[in-house]
């Protein structure tokens, strides 16, 4: 046992275990209450079951969607994007002009689908893992699961 006889020596240490306790709880504390009100919710790599798009979207203000194509591999875009986490708003935007964006517009001139159809504004609802995308404009929706 710990100082087994001194009284002063086992309040001493009981002290500190408690002190150094403390300390480690309250810093716990404030790391997860940092990390909840300021992270992401939407981070993370997100598929809509419906059409197979993959949407990932990362801490550093990009996304990547990519969709799956009959004839050739799979297209991949690159935008940007912004969260407003008040609101509840999410906004995808083209952040400068790409070789591999432009690529990517040829190729989906041909399936129907562009880097442009996923640009805009749109409202979020996040539940359960289930995103769902309302275009803010014409009201339509997108349903994305968690992967």
């Amino acid at each position: 046992m710990i100082a087994e006889n001194d009284e002063k020596k086992r309040s001493k240490l009981w002290k500190i275990a408690m002190a150094v306790s403390t300390a480690l709880i309250i810093f716990i504390v404030i790391f997860f209450g940092i990390k909840l009100f300021t992270s992401n919710p939407l981070e993370g790599k997100w598929v809509n079951e419906g059409s197979g798009l993959i949407m990932q979207i990362r801490g550093n203000g990009s996304a990547s969607i990519e969709w799956p194509d009959e004839n050739e591999e799979d297209a991949v875009a690159e935008l940007q994007y912004k969260v407003d986490l008040k609101s509840k708003i999410f906004t995808l935007y083209q952040g400068g002009e790409n070789e591999t964006v432009q690529e990517l517009d040829e190729i989906s001139a041909e399936s129907g689908f562009g880097t442009e159809t996923m640009e805009g504004t749109y409202d979020y609802s996040l539940e359960q893992g289930e995103l769902t995308l309302t275009e803010r404009e014409y009201g339509d929706q997108m349903v994305f699961a968690r992967e």
